[in-house]
């Protein structure tokens, strides 16, 4: 299993209690594919820079979880479909990155 690091925007029309609700979906998609949330941090509601389809602000979720990298490119689709998920980043994180963070 490799671990990794998305980050992704929330729809800032939700409430907090409702954008936690769709980290926890998207937790849930992990571990649906036998992958393990390593860590979650909630950044909170932020404006934009620039508008994103018609949206000025969204609830901002950095998660590092492991998953195999078979079953990655499945896990990225299904969040791909989920309407209140706006945007989202995934990138494989090395060995080293995983051991600076925990320290």
């Amino acid at each position: 299993m490799n671990n990794y690091e998305m980050m992704y925007i929330v729809r800032g029309s939700l409430s907090e209690n409702d954008a936690n609700n769709v980290a926890g979906e998207v937790e849930k998609k992990i571990t649906s594919f036998k992958g393990k949330v390593l860590q979650t941090d909630k950044w909170g509601k932020r404006k934009f820079a620039y508008k994103i389809k018609t949206m000025t602000e969204g609830f901002y979720f950095l998660t590092n979880f492991s998953v195999n990298p078979l079953k990655l490119k499945e896990l990225v689709a299904d969040i791909k479909n989920m309407d209140n998920v706006i945007r989202y980043l995934v990138i494989k994180l090395p060995e080293k990155a995983l051991k600076e963070k925990k320290a």
